[in-house]
């Protein structure tokens, strides 16, 4: 009887998650959906993949400063997102970026993008930048 309980609970809890975790095409044509250029969706794809594995609801936390990265995008509480109220600089609320709506977790990267192209994510900088990119052609082949 307890398992059973158990197993209920946990089957709510889980149930109550909203996230999804994208593959790379589907997100690139989401993105393009969205009028992200599709010559920068390799570049976003790699800093998604790098940054939270394209997880909506990745949250990491920073050893140096102490604030969190949320999301997709891994947006930065202590700039991005507020972990208490709408606020910082894209008026969000954390816990808005981590779930499977995610048009308010690409108005923010694109507002950091105009701002600073790609330099503000370590996980471009680091694993992206300068390289050899797979490209997206085959996510808007027909028939895919």
């Amino acid at each position: 009887m307890k398992l059973f309980f158990v197993s209920a609970l946990l089957l709510a809890v889980l149930g109550s998650c909203s996230g999804k975790i994208y593959n790379r095409c589907e997100l690139a044509r989401l993105m393009a959906a969205n009028r992200f250029p599709k010559e920068q969706l390799p570049d976003w794809m790699c800093l998604v993949e790098y940054e939270s594995g394209f997880n909506t609801t990745a949250v990491r936390s920073a050893k140096k400063n102490r604030s969190k990265y949320y999301g997709l995008f891994q947006l930065q509480s202590a700039y991005h997102c507020n972990e208490w109220m709408a606020g910082n600089e894209c008026h969000l609320k954390c816990s808005s970026l981590v779930n499977d709506d995610i048009s308010d977790d690409m108005r923010c990267a694109r507002s950091i993008y105009r701002r600073s192209f790609f330099n503000s994510w370590e996980g471009w900088r680091n694993n992206c930048q300068g390289k050899q990119l797979p490209g997206v052609a085959e996510c808007f082949a027909t028939g895919k």
